[in-house]
């Protein structure tokens, strides 16, 4: 039977890559067909030469109502202005355009393909395949556990005994020097934070001493003084306010009685 079977051309939406819609399309001879993501611009015709257009006519509709004061579109404003762009939009010019422009009327699919950004791109090389671990001290986490594989693997190769408690023993060493090396790794960033906050106070009190200098020499004694006569200035201070205080005391009773 001639056009027993028909193509469907998809943009590659979700809603038709479901189960149900593949069987529907199998049981009714319907062959599917999706265009490549991003590529709607290029292949439908009604995006290539007459959605801008609308666009365009509509917006110009509604800065017509703008200018008219009607701020707020209801359907009775929107019908209207849609309809006037719409036989703006889709004229006899637009429509053959667009098809002319998407390659369709006449068939030219070079009209689409030399617009494709296609980018030839190298291989990525496959990696390397890393030398495989020698048996000597590790000296990271990283390097205790390839010493650990290596090990165990020489010992599951060994058939006269079972390998079983070694291989325990093994793991539970590994277990013990991941925490040490841990331990140490924190320590390290401990220590290193701890000598960068010296540092930074020993620059500070640097300055400091600096500052004192530019304004004239003081020695320890002469320093210790300052801080004694201060001393007793506050001392003074104190007691006058306590004497005041008991001053005011004694004439408010004298003047009671």
């Amino acid at each position: 039977m001639v056009g027993a079977r028909r193509l469907l051309v998809l943009d590659g939406h979700e809603s038709h890559q479901s189960l149900e819609f593949q069987e529907l399309c199998k049981e009714n001879n319907i062959y599917t067909l999706c265009m490549p993501p991003h590529s709607s611009h290029l292949l439908q015709p009604l995006d290539v030469s007459c959605f801008s257009p609308l666009k365009r006519a509509y917006s110009r509709e509604v800065e017509s109502l703008i200018r008219h004061h009607i701020n707020h579109i209801t359907k009775l404003e929107f019908l209207p202005a849609f309809k006037t762009a719409f036989d703006r939009a889709f004229t006899p010019a637009n429509i053959c355009s667009a098809f002319r422009g998407a390659g369709l009327v006449p068939l030219q699919p070079d009209a689409v393909l030399s617009k494709l950004d296609v980018q030839l791109r190298t291989p990525t090389l496959a990696a390397l395949p890393e030398a495989p671990w020698e048996a000597c001290t590790p000296s990271n986490v990283r390097e205790l556990e390839a010493q650990s594989t290596l090990i165990r693997d020489r010992v599951r190769r060994h058939k006269s005994s079972s390998p079983a408690s070694i291989i325990e023993a093994i793991n539970q060493l590994k277990k013990g020097a991941e925490v040490m090396m841990l331990s140490a790794e924190l320590m390290r960033d401990r220590i290193a934070s701890l000598e960068k906050a010296n540092k930074a106070a020993s620059a500070r009190k640097q300055r400091k001493k600096k500052r004192i200098q530019k304004q004239g020499t003081l020695t320890k004694g002469e320093g210790e003084d300052i801080l004694a006569q201060r001393e007793v200035e506050q001392q003074i201070s104190r007691e006058e306010r306590q004497g005041g205080a008991r001053s005011g005391l004694s004439r408010q009773a004298l003047a009671r009685c």
